[in-house]
């Protein structure tokens, strides 16, 4: 009998039809060791090396006791844990607590017959290197929790914690909050005038962008001033000073990682990433989508003849371009032998799923098949027009216009991929944010044809009062992103930080948008003030989190790098006021009264 053991008891039956009788398929339901959530650090440093004091998990004691009598019975045991680090972790928990055997390691990406076959054909030894990098961050993030939260107690009770990657991103919004508290309201004027060639229609809009050849990006600050050039602006005749026009090609956005798929679910669906993370492990585990933990927009050869077959059935053949679209992952520490999200059978259409998961699977889809189809044509017009040619005497270029006005439009000439998915989700949201704030609602209208020289009628023009705003607060997908722009943490973990940081007080949530609170704000500047140069500072968390991935690919020891970590830590620790040695067992508690 062959066991073979995975992490959720909800794969065990379908992975168990996809396999022959001589098998026998079992749950670790998650976990099995950790370090103990009570006591003292549970890590010793000595000789150069570290000594975590695993323990086991104590809901896990029963599936234990489980797995090690079938393991007994067992000719060979393969561990099926996820395809991830931590899963690679598991595995090795579970084969110290099963005793001293041979163990064999097998991957899967997604829950179907071929590929679970593929992968018990092909099982290999655990490897330590990813063991190791998962220890590695285990072992930082409980010397950081362990040592640090006693010291931001200081601040006040209610701070019940610090987090290796959670107190960068409560850092984050806190400094968002004081960039907003900082902001000064300042109005301005942008003039918009209204168009138009005799005999040319449509009239069209342009705004002011120089003046006296000074660039004003759209803005004048004098109400003044603003006024005074919409009534001259009448009196003075306009021409057209230039019009390009130019094709644009709109490309597909690349297929989902876990963080972009958090993104997108936020603003297309309304889930927040705890939501979205708990669905996607729900179709994973039903072997309708592959791994959800993944930072690579990779696909492999057959996901990409899977989606071209889809497209060559839907759609017009100007749909499928001549060859597969290659996406390259812009993170640096991407593990690329991953792939990205996707179907794992895309011919069975975006409507296979009903309710919240069939919406975040046909989100799924649609971006799967879209990143395939032909790109998208526009055609971008751009008009630049003279207010009163030739009236203002420039030192070095002489008589120049004493306004220029621009106006732009867009016409979709090839809606390509956008056909079936709209547009990019993220970025959709951030241009729409980006008319509003301008006044920009021509942005997307068909202009003209017109020829430098060409005579216009002024036919209206008004200046429009606008204020500067502060800068936006994050929401939970936008952090998301920025965490991951950042190199800070991994994509697996962004959903549970979000919500330790609400749960815990530091950051508040209305209408999606995220504030630090007042002991998030003094938590922060408590850890500024004492660990600045350390794991609160954004470049060295993204540091750190390289020289774990150095750990992954066995470049590096995680002894040494875990070792200098910590101990540059608990020096500071000791600086910010420890009130015990994080090295030997924490003294107990008095006794409360009564």
């Amino acid at each position: 009998m062959k066991l073979v053991i995975v992490e959720s008891p909800n794969k065990v039956g379908k992975i168990k039809g996809f396999l022959g009788p001589d098998h026998r398929v079992a749950a670790s339901f998650g976990h099995v060791r950790d370090l103990p959530s009570t006591g003292d650090l549970a890590v010793k440093f000595e000789g150069g090396k570290i000594i975590p004091a695993y323990v086991p998990i104590e809901r896990s004691a029963r599936h234990i006791k489980e797995l090690r009598e079938l393991a007994q019975k067992a000719d060979e045991v393969l561990l099926a844990t996820d395809p991830d680090r931590e899963g690679e972790a598991i595995a090795w928990h579970v084969s110290r607590l099963l005793g001293e055997r041979k163990y064999s390691r097998v991957v899967f990406r997604s829950i179907t017959k071929a590929e679970v076959q593929k992968a018990m054909a092909s099982a290999r030894p655990l490897d330590q290197n990813l063991v190791d990098a998962q220890q590695a961050r285990r072992v930082l993030d409980r010397v950081v929790g362990w040592v640090v939260s006693p010291t931001l107690r200081q601040v006040s009770k209610d701070a019940r914690s610090a987090g290796r990657v959670q107190s960068v991103a409560v850092r984050l919004v806190a400094e968002r909050e004081k960039e907003i508290g900082k902001h000064s309201v300042v109005d301005y004027f942008i003039l918009s005038a209204k168009l138009e060639k005799h005999g040319a229609p449509p009239p069209f809009s342009a705004k002011l962008i120089t003046w006296k050849n000074h660039p004003l990006g759209q803005r004048l600050r004098d109400p003044a001033l603003a006024e005074k050039t919409v009534a001259w602006a009448k009196t003075v005749p306009w021409q057209v000073l230039s019009c390009d026009r130019r094709d644009s090609a709109r490309h597909a956005p690349p297929p989902f990682t876990t963080a972009t798929v958090q993104q997108a679910a936020s603003v297309k669906l309304g889930l927040n990433p705890d939501a979205t993370m708990k669905l996607l492990q729900s179709l994973f585990e039903d072997g309708r989508i592959t791994y959800h933990r993944t930072d690579s927009v990779a696909l492999s050869p057959e996901a990409l003849a899977d989606a071209r077959q889809v497209i060559q059935k839907e759609f017009p053949p100007e749909y499928l371009p001549k060859a597969p679209v290659i996406h390259a992952t812009k993170s640096a520490n991407a593990q690329e032998a991953h792939e990205a999200i996707r179907p794992t059978h895309p011919q069975s259409g975006a409507d296979a799923l009903s309710g919240e998961g069939g919406r975040l699977y046909r989100l799924i889809w649609q971006r799967f098949i879209s990143c395939q189809m032909a790109a998208g044509r526009d055609q971008i017009t751009t008009i630049d027009v003279a207010c009163a040619p030739g009236a203002w005497k420039d030192e070095k270029e002489g008589p120049v216009p004493m306004g220029i006005f621009q106006a732009k439009g867009k016409v979709v000439l090839f809606d390509g991929w956008r056909r079936l998915a709209g547009g990019d989700a993220t970025e959709e949201a951030r241009k729409k944010s980006d008319k509003d704030a301008e006044g920009d609602d021509d942005a997307d209208a068909e202009l003209p044809l017109l020829e430098p020289g060409d005579a216009l009628t002024l036919l209206d023009i008004a200046a429009l009062k606008r204020a500067t705003k502060p800068p936006p607060r994050y929401t939970q997908a936008s952090l998301i992103k920025k965490l991951e722009a950042e190199g800070i943490g991994r994509p697996s973990t962004y959903a549970a930080i979000m919500r330790v940081i609400l749960e815990r007080g530091y950051v508040k949530e209305d209408k999606r948008k995220l504030a630090a609170t007042a002991l998030g704000l003094s938590a922060v500047d408590f850890l500024i003030r004492h660990y600045s140069g350390n794991f609160i500072d954004l470049d060295y968390t993204a540091r750190l989190e390289s020289d774990l991935d150095r750990i992954a690919r066995g470049e590096a020891s995680w002894e040494k790098i875990v070792t200098d970590a910590s101990f540059a830590v608990i020096q500071l620790a000791r600086g910010a006021g420890l009130w015990y040695d994080p090295l030997a067992p924490r003294p107990p508690r008095p006794a409360k009264p009564g």
